[in-house]
């Protein structure tokens, strides 16, 4: 990744005295992490290492008024960049250039920077520090007159509803909203405060968004579930008559589909990050704090505990529990109930990680396992001949 242009536009507060903090404080912005208060919200550049330092809770070394205009990588870097050096090779990737200004998890001598913000918790701050930088591009304030918003629909304040969106009867949607052109909102839905609803999303009727929800671009929210009756004359369709719940704090990534319940709900709970392309059948619920990686499907009354890490491709079959805390490694096929905090890895079916790691070691040593004991069946069968020899 290249340089980034990151400069806040020009109504932006403007940088006053030690960076911006006289008007507002970069620790309090970056610690709410808010997509919608991150994107609201935008400032004059430059602003001050001594700015980053307090916002990433970091050590300063050097000039505290070094200017910060953007990011960029070491290679890229300029005078007034913020780089972050995370580990050793990124270091020497940079071929001993020197920077404006670097956060970094390393000794600060070993870095040739004008100001060096040395901290614990490297993404941490990274996710902190970015989150002072990150602009993008939002519709007007209001319903634009190209959007269609049907006459009972509750509307709280500060919204802003993008050109050929469709919002349905008897939908509410929360104060401080964005829906982006494109975007269906069905009838009876609700949707919550400081949400970001990207161009394209579908939410189905009766479907429940919490706050500070970030839905992304094409996702499908309560469409129908994959059920079906075989019937003589072929596949009879089972009408899904639930809905699905978001609750806060949750994101769901481009094209991803969360599956309309049969009876009840299909539930993601709070603070659950769904990654692009995943599937979610109906009727599964998801705990809180989990991460779902790309490609990855869990299939129809399932449930995924609370703090789990599901990684790209898996597949969990249906009416299965995985616990708490359990780690599910790429492309692993899960057929079966995962118990709490155990890491299952790749293989059809998924099998727990301590045990696959030994049966792949097993298998790699099969041909001289064959070999010897090839020759311990001919010993057997040919006594005399080994005893000769």
């Amino acid at each position: 990744m290249g340089r980034a242009g990151l400069r806040g536009p020009a109504n932006g507060p403007q940088a006053q005295g030690s960076g911006l903090s006289r008007a507002l404080t970069y620790k309090a912005l970056a610690l709410s992490l808010s997509w919608s208060q991150g994107l609201l919200l935008h400032y004059n550049f430059p602003v001050k290492a001594k700015d980053i330092a307090d916002t990433v809770e970091g050590e300063l070394a050097g000039n505290p008024d070094q200017p910060v205009s953007g990011v960029a990588e070491p290679v890229d870097a300029g005078p007034e960049d913020l780089v972050f050096i995370l580990e050793e090779g990124r270091l020497k990737e940079a071929g001993g250039a020197r920077f404006g200004t670097v956060v970094t998890t390393l000794s600060p001598e070993k870095i040739s920077a004008e100001a060096v913000i040395r901290v614990a918790d490297g993404r941490l701050a990274m996710a902190k520090a970015l989150a002072l930088f990150q602009e993008a591009h939002l519709p007007q304030p209001g319903i634009h007159p190209d959007a269609c918003v049907e006459s009972d629909v509750l509307l709280g304040n500060d919204l802003r509803i993008g050109a050929y969106a469709y919002v349905a009867t008897e939908a509410a949607i929360g104060a401080r909203t964005v829906i982006y052109p494109n975007c269906y909102i069905g009838r009876g839905a609700r949707i919550g405060e400081d949400c970001l609803i990207m161009p394209g999303a579908y939410v189905g009727d009766g479907c429940e968004i919490g706050s500070r929800v970030r839905i992304g671009p094409g996702a499908v929210i309560g469409f129908d579930g994959f059920g079906f009756v075989p019937t003589g004359e072929g596949l009879l369709r089972i009408p899904q008559i639930g809905k699905v719940v978001i609750e806060d704090d949750c994101e769901v990534g481009a094209c991803s589909c969360v599956d309309r319940a049969t009876i009840g709900e299909t539930r993601i709970k709070k603070g659950t990050k769904l990654d692009n392309l995943v599937q979610v059948g109906h009727n599964v619920q998801v705990g809180e704090g989990t991460a779902i990686a790309a490609q990855a499907g869990i299939a129809g009354s399932s449930s995924v505990g609370r703090g789990v890490l599901v990684a790209g491709q898996v597949g969990i079959a249906d009416h299965l529990r995985v616990s708490d805390g359990a780690i599910i490694t790429a492309k692993s096929g899960v057929s079966s109930h995962v118990p709490a905090g155990k890491i299952y890895s790749s293989g059809v079916p998924a099998r727990e990680r301590a045990l696959f790691l030994k049966c792949m070691t097993l298998f790699y040593k099969l041909p001289e396992l064959f070999e010897r004991l090839k020759r311990l069946e001919d010993a057997q069968d040919n006594p005399e001949k080994d005893r000769e020899a």
